[in-house]
């Protein structure tokens, strides 16, 4: 008798255990982001925000920001496709130093594709010469290492020392699914974990922010899908579900071969996600392009969305809406405690007016005014009010 009931016992107590755990996994199953295209808003709730203009020489000039991080007190620009460099500032927006290593063999690259700041070490990539270049935070070189795959690498992001997630190009699948994320492990060269299946097609429409690393949680949103994952040494898993309604590309669309699928998005209506995954300690936000009534009627129209984490609210802003008037606000491209960096181009504020000029200047916790004028790109550093 006693042996049957410790038997029963003991089941009651796996069911539990079973019912426990298939609960806590629908608790911690991936959150559903509404992107409601009514409450799209105009103009940001601004706390407070900088200018860091950016400092103009003869080596600082930077063409386009595809990636920026900032660091203690410097900031790191990747310029791949104009000056083809990795530029370092002052967070003051002074120049310090500019890698430009042009060329092949040892050190050299054919053109900065991704940039990451990993333990103490700028980490370069070069898709074409298959190899990330390693250099320290002052611009040295210090060594260089193959990337592990005969395929196509789009863009890379180090977990931890051991190992490395990439994002593998699947343009060559065409309208077939393929896993887009490799994590390779140089301890014993092998593929510790792989996922993250979409059409390959999709790769056509490539970004630099598609990883975001912030306190030491890793997230991957490929454009044009509809999920962020969150990656670890134990795997990857869907941890938000973005839902942009009726209008979305679906899979169907998707695998349609690639002039196809072109000439529905010139004809149709459409939204869909553009990665630049950036998050702080309060937000994470992420990019998005809608069409009412296809590229070729309506054009595209990008905006950002805000999901603030400790209430799971969301608001919505158009890219050239925002507390600056009509400039284009490039980005947000970084985010660092409670604060974002995006970054304007200087014909557009020179543009401005001497007296909207002041009023902004007057407005801002800081500017360098020393190089407000140097024709250089101004970063502009940004903080959202609590909502």
């Amino acid at each position: 008798m006693k042996k049957t009931l410790c038997i029963a016992i003991g089941l009651l107590l796996i069911v539990a255990s079973c019912k426990e755990s298939v609960k806590k996994e629908i608790e911690t199953g991936p959150v559903e982001l509404k992107i409601e295209m009514e409450e799209i808003q105009t103009a940001y709730g601004i706390d407070k925000f900088e200018l860091i203009p950016l400092e103009l020489n003869d080596r600082s000039l930077v063409g386009a920001i595809d990636k920026l991080i900032v660091e203690k007190d410097k900031i790191y620009l990747l310029d791949k496709e104009i000056t083809k460099s990795v530029l370092c500032f002052s967070i003051e927006g002074k120049f310090l130093f500019q890698i430009n290593s042009i060329g092949e063999g040892e050190g050299k690259f054919s053109k900065p594709f991704d940039l990451n700041l990993f333990n103490e070490s700028l980490q370069i990539l070069d898709i074409i010469q298959k190899k990330i270049l390693v250099f320290d935070l002052a611009g040295n070189f210090k060594q260089e290492k193959s990337i592990p795959f005969e395929e196509q690498v789009v863009n890379f992001f180090p977990i931890n020392e051991h190992l490395t997630a990439y994002h593998m190009d699947g343009r060559s699948f065409g309208s077939a699914e393929t896993d887009f994320i490799r994590v390779f492990d140089n301890r014993d060269a092998t593929i510790s974990i792989q996922g993250v299946s979409d059409i390959g097609s999709t790769d056509a429409y490539q970004v630099p922010i598609e990883f975001s690393g912030h306190a030491g949680n890793i997230k991957f949103l490929h454009a044009w899908t509809d999920t962020i994952y969150k990656i670890s040494e134990k795997g990857i898993e869907a941890e938000y579900i973005l839902n942009f309604g009726s209008d979305r590309l679906t899979k169907e669309i998707k695998k349609l071969p690639l002039m196809e699928m072109r000439k529905f998005i010139m004809e149709n209506p459409y939204v869909f996600n553009v990665a630049n995954l950036v998050e702080n300690e309060d937000y994470l936000s992420f990019q998005w392009t809608r069409s009412k009534a296809g590229y070729a009627n309506s054009e595209d129209q990008t905006y950002i969305s805000y999901f603030k984490k400790s209430t799971a609210g969301i608001t919505h802003f158009p890219l050239s809406g925002n507390w600056l008037g009509e400039m284009n606000l490039q980005g947000p491209l970084f985010g660092v405690e409670d604060w974002f960096y995006g970054y304007l181009n200087y014909e557009e504020w020179n543009r401005l007016s001497e007296q909207n000029k002041d009023d902004i200047i007057k407005e801002t916790t800081g500017v360098n005014a020393e190089f407000l004028n140097a024709e250089n790109l101004i970063l502009v550093k940004y903080r959202l009010k609590d909502t």
